[in-house]
């Protein structure tokens, strides 16, 4: 008998290992697994912007890479409407971001990108297992649901993102309080521990237009913002600086601010501009604040907010709002 019993509990031993061997690895030990041996990778993937009716789609192409302590990071973001291209470069110089519409690198300070969540980035996407989430096993992979705060974007208040069996993500759906969808992120491929040429990191030293045809503005100045905070417009003018036309706009209530339009164009010479700001992002839409001022380029177009009104994330808002709507 007492032969039997310790048959059957060597049999159950056995079982239980086996269970234990064979049972598959949770969500965040493989996401910890991937992170722990990931020396490098290369990402696309499509985002989707959504504002009212309008939608603008950009392909995106994010590299990476980790030397020693050092950090690199490459973000390309192609408005494909526009065929109008702006990239985000991290190096040891600083941070830049390359616009060949105007044959112009802006150069900044700070601790972009990992000042904020970027849909982007793997490690923002990855990062979610050490907030509070919810984990949902499906057939084909793991549904993470989250509550999010994007500085610059304040009315995405939720995302899900949804990885498939080997934890790479597949989409990052982002809502507003409503539950309307603001953002999408299809991702397309994912490539770990690349080996990227010498120069895909490096600061650009020479004419940056020939990356991307050039685009022709064909916007029809000024435009109107369909943010405005209860303001109202109060006045109106242009003027002719440097053979440049500005549109100025002055808006007056609780919230005062004004905005400047400018058609900006390509210039013959290279030139690396050194911005003293600080570098903002809203999901596409690039620009810095520097003291009461956001300037943002879109479209070919330079727009300056002024305002001790309102915040860098209103401010942004004021500018999106611009892509919209024309002032008859």
């Amino acid at each position: 008998m007492k032969k039997k019993i310790a048959i059957g509990a060597g049999v159950l031993l056995i079982v239980l290992a086996l269970v234990l061997v064979l049972k598959p690895a949770s969500f965040e030990k493989k996401v910890n697994k991937i992170r722990s041996g990931m020396e490098s990778y290369q990402l696309q993937g499509t985002m989707e912007i959504t504002s009212g009716e309008d939608v603008k789609s950009y392909a995106v192409t994010t590299s990476w890479k980790k030397d020693g302590e050092n950090e690199y990071f490459r973000v390309s973001l192609l408005d494909k409407s526009l065929n109008q291209q702006q990239i985000i470069l991290k190096n040891n110089e600083g941070v830049f971001v390359i616009t060949p519409s105007l044959n112009q690198v802006f150069k900044f300070q700070g601790e972009w990108p990992m000042n904020s969540p970027k849909p982007y980035l793997l490690q923002s996407l990855y990062s979610l297992i050490d907030e509070e989430h919810e984990c949902k096993k499906e057939s084909d992979g793991y549904l993470l649901k989250s509550t999010t705060n994007y500085p610059s974007t304040t009315n995405i208040t939720s995302q899900e993102i949804k990885f498939n069996k080997d934890v790479e993500p597949m989409y990052l759906t982002a809502y507003d309080k409503d539950q309307n969808i603001v953002m999408q992120m299809k991702f397309e491929s994912i490539e770990y521990n690349n080996d990227f040429p010498d120069d895909t990191f490096a600061t650009p030293t020479t004419n940056v237009a020939s990356i991307e045809p050039v685009y022709s503005s064909v916007v029809d100045l000024p435009l109107y913002p369909m943010s405005v905070f209860d303001s109202k417009l109060v006045s109106t003018s242009v003027a002719t600086i440097n053979g440049e036309t500005q549109h100025v706009m002055e808006f007056s209530g609780e919230k005062e601010f004004t905005i400047v339009q400018t058609e900006k164009h390509a210039s013959d010479q290279f030139k690396i501009v050194d911005i003293k700001g600080q570098l903002v992002e809203n999901l596409g839409i690039i620009g810095y604040v520097q003291d009461n001022k956001l300037t943002v380029l879109s479209n070919q177009v330079e727009y300056t907010v002024y305002s001790n009104d309102l915040s860098a994330s209103e401010m942004l808002e004021v500018v999106e709002s611009m892509q919209v709507s024309v002032m008859k």
